[in-house]
This record gives C-alpha cells, sequence and structure tokens, in this order.
C-alpha cells in the first residue's frame, strides 16, 4: 500500500499535494485578538493558487479578507493583476479585497469584475493606508490572508491590531 492510498488521493493529484504542502509550510499563522492573519510568501502562480485554496478552507467564522501588496508580488502586465483580482474571489472565496502597490488598483477591478460589492474592494496607495484601513475593518473570528506582505507591514498590522481589540468594550 503506497502513502496515495492512506491520504485517499489518486496518483495524478501528488504534484498538487506536494505544493499544497509546500505552500503550508511557508504560510505564517498569526492569532491576533481572535483574527487570523495568514502570512503567506507566494513567488508563483502555483504558489498563489495554492495560498489561496488554504484560505478557503480555512476554517474562518466571520469574513475571509485579503490584503495584497503588489509591491513585493511578480511585477507584470496589469491584465495578470486584474486575473490574480479574479483569483482571490474565484479561488481564495475572498468576502473583502485590500489591495495596495503598484498594481494595487488593477487587483481591485479584476476583484470587483469577479462579482465583490465595491464597498468590500479598498485600493489603498501604500501599505500603511492598507493596515490603517483592515484595523478599522477587521473584527474577530475574520481570516486574513497577507499576499506580498512584507515583514514591517504585517508587524504594523499586528500592533494595530492588538491595541484595537484589546480594548474593553465601552458600554452604553
Amino acid at each position: 500500500m503506497e502513502w496515495t492510498d492512506t491520504l485517499f488521493l489518486e496518483p495524478s493529484n501528488l504534484g498538487a499535494a506536494s505544493t499544497k504542502r509546500a505552500v503550508a509550510d511557508d504560510v505564517q499563522v498569526i492569532p491576533v485578538q481572535g483574527v487570523s492573519l495568514l502570512h503567506a510568501r507566494v513567488h508563483t502562480h502555483e504558489e498563489t493558487e495554492a495560498a489561496l485554496k488554504l484560505l478557503r478552507g480555512f476554517r474562518a467564522s466571520g469574513r475571509r479578507v485579503v490584503l495584497c501588496d503588489t509591491s513585493y508580488l511578480i511585477e507584470d502586465y496589469h491584465s495578470v493583476q486584474r486575473q490574480l483580482g479574479h483569483a482571490l474571489v474565484e479561488i481564495g472565496h475572498a468576502e473583502v479585497v485590500v489591495s495596495c502597490g503598484l498594481c494595487g488598483r488593477e487587483v481591485g477591478i479584476g476583484a470587483r469584475d469577479e462579482g465583490l460589492e465595491l464597498a468590500n474592494v479598498v485600493v489603498c496607495g501604500d501599505a500603511r493606508s492598507a493596515c490603517e484601513v483592515l484595523t478599522r475593518q477587521l473584527v474577530a473570528g475574520d481570516t486574513v490572508l497577507l499576499m506580498g506582505v512584507d515583514n514591517e507591514t504585517r508587524a504594523r498590522l499586528i500592533l494595530s491590531l492588538e491595541k484595537r481589540l484589546s480594548r474593553p468594550a465601552v458600554a452604553t
């Protein structure tokens, strides 16, 4: 009996399973005050797709959100970035997309073209603005996939979320 039999995998899916495992190893899960951050280091189309499938399969009690900084993703033609926006919604089941960077607008257009409501697509000029938007929008239970986000931006987002979500609720 091969290991594929015990995992109930078809032999043709072996490459896909190893890609998913490699991406899963490159995704860091960071819990912050009830919000789950999935920091993915993606460099190829296959890794991006696997990270989006990981987001889709992640047990989230809230919304699935994607922060996409195109500054650190593979820079390509605008149409490819629109395809990324489509994939965020189609493959990752993203309900909110916040994008920034050189092609952030194109990613937002792609997400909007895929059917995401205008109110759920935010395009920011830079990563700092994107962090501010997310800090105001996220609530406990949300899951956020960080794509193309550097460590400094990730740390800024974590600090902002901890500060905002750790405040006790004010009784009215």
